[in-house]
C-alpha cells in the first residue's frame, strides 16, 4: 500500500473548512441562496432542491435573456441566479406530493444542515417543520429565514427583502433631506446582508454541535438584521427621542465640508469628495486653480464652509462637471484629498485595477452557457482552502442537473427507481 508523504499541515491545507458538511438548500431568490453560497465556498456539499412548476420556481430563474420579441429560452441562463448559486449541486423534487416529501425526509436524515426561506408556515403545512425533522435527525441544524421572524406579532406575515427593509427603518434613512421622500435602496440590500448573517449563524451552530452533539433551530428575521446595520439611529431615538433624519451625501456629525457627490464630464459620471481638514481644502482649491470665490473668508474654516454648504456644492459642481472623473480622482488623491469615482457595474468589472489585482471575479464552467465569471469570495485567507465553485468546481447548477448523482449516491436509489420517480413526476 502506498503511503502519502504529505505533512499534516499540507493535508490540512487541502481540506476545506466545511468538508463533510451536507447542506440541503431549500431557498429562493437571494437571502437564503446567498447564505448557502457562502457555505458552499467553504467546502460544504450544498444540494439545492427545486421544482420547475411556475408556482414553485425560483423568481431569479425567470430573469433570463430574451431575443427581441421572443420568449425566454431556458431556466438555466439567468445571470443573477448563476451569480448567487455557484458551487452547488442541483436536484428537482416535487414537495407538493407525499412521495416527494418522503424523499426529502430521507435527505434530511443524511444531512447536517437545512436552510430554507419559504413563507413562514409552508414547512409546517408540509409537516416538515423543525419538530418533525429533528425526530428524523436530532443533530440537524435548521436555518429558517423570513421577513419578520417565525415568532411574535408578525410571525405569519409574508415578505421580501425590500418590505422587511422598510420595516427595519433602513429605507427611511436613505435619501435626500426633507421634504424629499425616502429613496430606499436601489437594490435589496437586506437580502444580501441577511445571507451573510445566515451563514454566520450556521457556522456558530456547527461549532456548538461539535461541543454538544446537538442540532438547533435558527429563526432569522430580515427586519431585525436591518436594525443591526442601521448604525446609531435606533440608539439615538432611545436616548434622545429624536426622530431619524436623512442627510443625503452630507456628513451629519462633523464639519467635513465639502462632503458629497459631484457631477463630472460624461453621461451620469460622478466623483465623491470628503474633505476633513483645512489643509485638504487648501489642496482642493489649488487643484481647482485657486478661483477667486474660494478665497472668501467664509470658506477658510470648516464651520464656515458648513454654513455655506449649498453655495459651496454649487461652486464645486461648476468645476467638476468639466473634469474626467478618474483623472480628477487621481490628481486629488496625489494631493491627499479624499476622493473616489462613483463606479458603475461596467467600471467595477472592466477597469477597476484593485478588483482585478485581487481577483474579485472568477470564471467558472457552466453546463449550458459555458465559462462565465461570477463574484468571488470577498476575503483572501491564508492556509485555508476556499473555492466559490464549491465541490462540483463549477457555476450554478442547471435545473435538476444532479438528480442521478444525488439520488444514487446519497439515497442509494437504483437507475430503475430514479427512472420511475421521473415517470411519476416526483423528480
Amino acid at each position: 500500500m502506498a503511503h502519502s508523504t504529505d505533512s499534516p499541515g499540507a493535508k490540512a491545507q487541502r481540506r476545506r473548512p466545511l468538508d463533510g458538511v451536507r447542506v440541503i438548500d431549500l431557498t429562493k431568490i437571494v437571502a437564503g441562496p446567498n447564505a448557502t453560497r457562502m457555505l458552499a465556498t467553504m467546502g460544504a456539499e450544498v444540494i439545492r432542491v427545486e421544482w420547475h412548476d411556475q408556482r414553485a420556481l425560483d423568481l431569479l430563474r425567470g430573469v433570463q435573456p430574451r431575443a427581441p420579441g421572443g420568449a425566454a429560452d431556458s431556466l438555466n441562463r439567468s445571470g443573477l441566479f448563476n451569480n448567487i448559486n455557484p458551487g452547488k449541486y442541483g436536484i428537482t423534487l416535487n414537495m407538493s406530493l407525499p412521495q416527494g416529501r418522503d424523499l426529502f425526509k430521507r435527505l434530511i436524515a443524511r444531512s447536517s444542515v437545512l436552510c430554507e426561506n419559504y413563507s413562514p408556515g409552508q414547512m409546517d403545512r408540509w409537516e416538515l417543520g423543525y419538530e418533525v425533522l429533528r425526530e428524523i435527525n436530532p443533530e440537524l441544524i435548521y436555518l429558517q429565514i423570513s421577513g419578520m421572524g417565525k415568532s411574535g406579532t408578525y410571525d405569519d406575515y409574508l415578505s421580501v427583502g425590500p418590505t422587511a427593509q422598510a420595516l427595519s427603518g433602513l429605507t427611511h434613512m436613505s435619501g435626500l433631506p426633507d421634504p424629499m421622500p425616502p429613496a430606499g435602496w436601489g437594490y435589496s440590500y437586506l437580502d444580501h446582508s441577511t445571507g451573510y448573517y445566515g451563514a454566520m449563524h450556521v457556522l456558530m451552530a456547527l461549532i456548538q454541535r461539535r461541543k454538544t452533539g446537538q442540532g438547533c433551530y435558527i429563526d432569522l428575521s430580515q427586519a431585525e438584521t436591518g436594525l443591526m446595520v442601521s448604525g446609531t439611529a435606533t440608539l439615538e431615538a432611545q436616548l434622545s427621542g429624536k426622530p431619524t433624519r436623512r442627510y443625503g451625501n452630507r456628513m451629519p456629525v462633523a464639519d467635513w465640508t465639502p462632503h458629497g457627490a459631484y457631477p463630472c464630464r460624461g453621461d451620469d459620471a460622478w466623483i465623491t469628495l470628503a474633505v476633513q481638514t483645512d489643509e485638504q481644502w487648501r489642496e482642493l482649491v489649488a487643484e481647482m486653480g485657486s478661483p477667486e470665490w474660494a478665497g472668501e473668508a467664509r470658506f477658510q474654516t470648516a464651520a464656515g464652509r458648513r454654513a455655506a454648504e449649498d453655495e459651496l456644492d454649487r461652486r464645486l459642481a461648476e468645476f467638476t462637471k468639466n473634469e474626467g472623473r478618474y483623472d480628477l480622482m487621481t490628481r486629488l488623491q496625489k494631493r491627499g484629498v479624499p476622493s473616489g469615482v462613483v463606479q458603475k457595474s461596467v467600471d467595477r468589472f472592466t477597469r477597476d485595477p484593485q478588483l482585478k489585482a485581487r481577483g474579485a471575479f472568477v470564471s467558472l464552467p457552466h453546463s449550458e452557457i459555458g465559462t462565465w465569471p461570477v463574484e468571488d469570495f470577498p476575503a483572501r485567507v491564508q492556509n485555508m482552502r476556499l473555492s466559490v465553485g464549491g465541490l462540483p468546481g463549477r457555476g450554478a447548477p442547471c435545473m435538476g442537473e444532479d438528480n442521478d448523482r444525488v439520488y444514487r449516491d446519497v439515497l442509494g436509489l437504483s437507475a430503475e427507481e430514479i427512472a420511475q420517480l421521473r415517470e411519476d413526476w416526483i423528480i
